[in-house]
C-alpha cells in the first residue's frame, strides 16, 4: 500500500482500548490479505458472504468471496500496483 492507515488505526485501536481497559491491548486488522506477485504486499478486503441455490453456495454462510480496493478505504490514496 503507498499508504500506512492499516497500521497507524491498529496503534489508534490499541492504545484506546489500553486506557478503557487498564491493560496493555493489542488490535489487529482482520480484512488485510498478504498477496504474492512480483512481490508479496498486503492489501485490504471486503468479504461478502454469495449465498445461491447450487452445490457450495446454499449454506446459512453462503459462500465467502472478498473485494480487494483499489484505494485506501481510510485515507482515499490510490493503491499503487507493483512494478512488473
Amino acid at each position: 500500500m503507498t499508504c500506512n492507515c492499516v497500521r497507524d488505526n491498529e496503534a489508534r485501536l490499541a492504545e484506546h482500548y489500553t486506557k478503557q481497559l487498564g491493560i496493555a491491548a493489542k488490535a489487529e486488522a482482520k480484512n488485510v490479505a498478504i498477496v504474492f506477485g512480483n512481490g508479496v504486499s498486503e492489501l485490504p478486503y471486503l468479504p461478502y458472504a454469495i449465498k445461491a441455490d447450487k452445490p457450495g453456495w446454499r449454506g446459512a454462510k453462503g459462500k465467502e468471496i472478498s473485494m480487494f480496493f483499489n484505494f485506501c478505504p481510510f485515507c482515499g490514496k490510490p493503491i499503487e500496483k507493483e512494478p512488473a
